[in-house]
């Protein structure tokens, strides 16, 4: 099995690449795709801790492991990486894979948020409630610089980098890079066992 990605060549152009390189990661993902469904091969994400999430169909999601070897496909003989070009700006199009994992620069830019459902309800966490009001704010500060004071979708990907759509709807959406998270304080990576996948 490869791992595929649907790569947003512009708003009008797809085309799905693949990799024969990970099979540490197919195993790992098949491992719970089979112990759930039944069946291996779908979907999953890596966050900006490593951690593979395998999600489900109500909504949730299962840990498989961590994997920190880099996900790049080939294109054309150009390679497609959650690594930015050293020439590429905040501000400038994201022409990277357009796979993060998702969250919220507040209405007037100054704390970043996601959303966890904990049985029925839904509970909001904000970063500022984790590194305090100061830290939250600066990073804030520096996204909303790029991305602007309405704020809005933010995502992170598995190497830290920062984008966001900005324009188009659905599969005619486009990314902006709003920079690296770096050295700044982030939310602390879910409690799970860190063992290999």
């Amino acid at each position: 099995m490869e791992v595929r990605l649907v790569y947003r060549v512009n708003e009008r152009e797809r085309q799905l690449l693949t990799t024969d390189r990970h099979d540490r990661l197919v195993q790992a993902v098949n491992k719970v795709k089979i112990e759930v469904t039944g069946q291996p091969g779908g979907a999953f994400y890596i966050n900006e801790n490593f951690d593979v999430l395998v999600p489900t169909a109500n909504g949730g999601c299962f840990y498989a492991g961590t994997y920190e070897a880099l996900l790049e496909f080939d294109f054309d003989g150009s390679i497609v990486s959650p690594r930015p070009a050293a020439s590429l700006r905040p501000g400038e199009r994201w022409a990277g894979p357009h796979v993060g994992i998702s969250y919220t620069l507040t209405a007037g830019g100054n704390d970043i948020k996601y959303e966890a459902k904990d049985g029925r309800q839904r509970i909001e966490h904000r970063l500022s409630d984790y590194v305090g009001t100061t830290a939250a704010a600066a990073l804030a500060h520096r996204l909303r610089g790029v991305k602007g004071f309405a704020g809005g979708r933010i995502y992170i990907n598995e190497v830290g980098e920062f984008f966001a759509p900005i324009s188009g709807k659905g599969s005619n959406m486009s990314y902006l890079y709003l920079g690296p998270l770096g050295d700044d304080q982030w939310f602390p990576a879910p409690d799970v066992d860190r063992g290999d996948a």
